[in-house]
């Protein structure tokens, strides 16, 4: 009796570690119920945060949270608090020109980038930097801003747009190995912040629409938006048969044998546009030239 005993002293406490080591290796991963963003947002934090029990609570509080809310209440909120987010970020400005030597820095850094979330943002910031550069006013602002005076409010606001694209912009160097986790580390914080205004916003509006009735998931099983992410199986490699000196000559005695591999086509990635939204939220117009919301951030 007394061996068993001492037998499931010493089993217990592994049994607990082994436990323990495997919630470490939880991976969850979002829906199509969810924004493109938030998303790529959660799926990037979890391959770098350390926090990872922190992360997952939040993300089991956005998940009970949005059970209250509507399809398009979730995308749109989720989508402008990480906009907002990435917007008012507080660090210092440097001084910064867009030009079309940027667009190739961009391009460049889009090539060599592998996180989602990275690629996602590298993106975005390409393709506003795009439309400022081909905007019809561009030119009369440049020669305004060179005379030190912006007369018109809109030139302030392309002025203020391209402040605040500079202050990410001018961190990028793709030329640098490793540029990618030098961004990553300068954007973890504020995708993390993201992450937490989007639960407190989720929270606000769960709270206004069934209050008294919100309970917080603890449980993977019961996520609704999110899940836990399948582990691909590893795939065994096959024997290799030995050649035979006929099987290396093959290749090149016979005559139809053929000269090169076909490679299959390169897929398309589109990480601005998302397909899973709500379709009044897919066509937003934009934002008119008398719109004053920039001069607020």
């Amino acid at each position: 009796m007394n061996k068993i005993l001492i037998f499931l002293f010493i089993l217990l406490p592994l049994i607990s570690f082994s436990q323990e080591e495997a919630d470490k290796d939880v991976r969850i991963q979002g829906s199509k119920e969810l924004p493109l963003e938030l998303n790529l947002l959660v799926q990037s934090l979890q391959e770098s945060n350390p926090a990872q029990d922190e992360l997952l609570n939040t993300i089991y509080r956005i998940d009970s949270y949005a059970k209250f809310l509507s399809k398009e209440d979730i995308f749109l909120v989720g989508k402008i608090e990480i906009y907002k987010t990435l917007l008012k970020s507080n660090a210092p400005r440097t001084a910064f020109s867009l030009d079309g030597d940027t667009i190739k820095l961009l391009r460049d850094a889009l090539k060599k980038a592998h996180d989602p979330f990275v690629k996602w943002f590298l993106q975005a910031l390409l393709h506003d930097s795009d439309s400022i550069l081909s905007s019809s006013l561009f030119k009369d602002y440049t020669f305004q801003k060179n005379n030190g005076k912006l007369e018109k409010l809109e030139y302030r606001k392309i002025d203020k747009k391209i402040q605040l694209l500079g202050r990410w912009i001018s961190i990028i160097r793709p030329e640098n190995p490793d540029f990618e986790n030098t961004l990553k580390a300068e954007l973890a914080p504020v995708m993390i912040e993201s992450l937490k205004n989007i639960e407190q916003s989720y929270f606000l509006l769960a709270q206004n629409s069934a209050p008294g009735k919100i309970s917080v998931s603890t449980n993977i099983t019961d996520l609704k938006f999110f899940g836990q992410q399948a582990k691909k199986p590893v795939k065994k490699a096959a024997a290799q048969k030995e050649k035979s000196v006929e099987d290396i000559l093959a290749p090149i005695t016979e005559e139809n044998a053929p000269t090169e591999a076909t490679l299959p086509e390169p897929s398309k990635e589109d990480w601005l546009i998302d397909d899973n939204a709500p379709a009044n939220l897919k066509n937003l117009p934009k934002p008119s030239d008398d719109a004053d919301w920039l001069q607020d951030i």
